[in-house]
């Protein structure tokens, strides 16, 4: 008989098991790894004059391309200002800079462009993200030469202030009128925020979008569409928050799904879970790095799930110490990845909502 009988076994690391009939046994098991690199030193430091905005932080990677190849590697960012006090902030805007040189190629000096007001590529435009453009999300799209921006439109009135996802396409995603805005994905959540665009093209499904955090569901949503532009929700917990765990309280989305070589994808997340009082006034949270590995072919098929953090708040400058400017303590935020080949990663994330860090993920693949 030429057929397989399937079954899934789950153990502690999630692992999937596959029986045939002959009772041969078929294991993929995934390990992943992050190594700090650029000396662990943190860039856009306004402290050194780095960037004129006093926070710069949780960056997407942005590379340009002309004729088809690479040329530029350049991060996307959230940057704001201090209102004056210890934790408060004026509105936040979108940067774009380049890579000092155009492409990284030390990974023990790896400089950006220090950040001016010419950067700003994305603000603030009306009443839907009144309160700030937050937290870049961008996906570039070979078959139509696009890049696709997910980020967090934060509107205040009356009642608060309501975080929605939202998007935007571009271009030229340098030039800050060259941006065309669709306005709010969901506009009947109340709340919506980070977006992870997996583009299907050559698939024989739509793409997917997972997002949320944990404030609409206990973990992230998913919504599916045949255009880029026009999603269905579907209501149902894709990636739920686990209890007594490193992700207890929230997860969120980090960057786009990363394909490996194998056609699976690394879904890197960002998580938080109660530690108790901080020097933050209100703000008990620590925040860490997840991952999890999502199928081909079906990617709200979770096959596999870490059970520890990835990254966690460790340094002065990620746990928001002095001599660093601290925003948010115990803060690693992760939203960019930069592909390497043979299945590592590049990543850039934010520290204690300041700064941006940089490391290098590599993922083992064991049959």
């Amino acid at each position: 008989m030429d057929f397989k009988i399937n079954f899934l076994l789950f153990f502690s690391c999630q692992v999937i098991i596959i029986l045939t009939l002959t009772q041969t046994i078929y294991c993929k098991q995934y390990n992943v790894s992050l190594t700090r690199v650029n000396k662990e030193i943190p860039l856009f430091n306004s402290q050194f004059q780095q960037s004129i905005f006093t926070y710069n932080y949780n960056p997407s990677y942005c590379p340009l391309y002309q004729n088809g190849k690479k040329v530029v590697d350049a991060l996307m960012i959230r940057s704001q200002n201090t209102s004056g006090t210890k934790y408060g902030v004026k509105q936040s805007v979108v940067t774009f800079t380049t890579a000092r040189g155009g492409l990284i190629t030390d990974f023990d000096n790896i400089v950006f462009n220090n950040i001016t007001d010419d950067d700003v590529t994305l603000a603030p435009s009306g009443p839907l993200d009144n309160y700030g453009v937050e937290d870049p999300r961008v996906v570039f799209r070979e078959k139509d030469s696009t890049y696709y921006l997910l980020y967090t439109a934060a509107e205040q009135n009356s009642s608060g202030v309501f975080p929605r996802l939202a998007l935007a396409t571009s271009a030229e995603p340098y030039k800050k009128d060259s941006w065309k805005r669709y306005g709010a994905l969901f506009p009947q959540l109340a709340e919506s925020k980070s977006g992870s665009l997996l583009i299907r093209d050559g698939y024989d499904s739509p793409h997917y979008l997972f997002f949320g955090d944990s404030s609409i569901v206990n973990g992230l949503q998913f919504a599916t569409s045949d255009n880029l532009l026009n999603w269905s929700l579907n209501p149902a917990v894709f990636f739920p928050i686990r209890p007594d765990s490193f992700d207890s309280k929230l997860v969120e989305a980090g960057p786009y799904p990363l394909q490996l070589s194998d056609g699976s994808y690394l879904f890197l997340y960002n998580s938080a879970r109660v530690v108790g009082p901080t020097p933050k006034p209100g703000y008990d949270l620590e925040y860490n790095v997840g991952w999890a590995i999502l199928d081909e072919e079906n990617p709200t098929n979770v096959l596999q799930r870490c059970q520890q953090p990835l990254l966690s708040p460790v340094l002065a400058w990620e746990k928001g110490l002095d001599p660093y400017l601290g925003l948010t303590p115990n803060v690693v935020f992760l939203e960019g990845a930069m592909p390497l080949g043979n299945d590592k990663f590049l990543v850039f994330y934010g520290g204690a909502d300041s700064v941006v860090g940089t490391a290098i993920v590599s993922v083992s693949i064991l049959d």
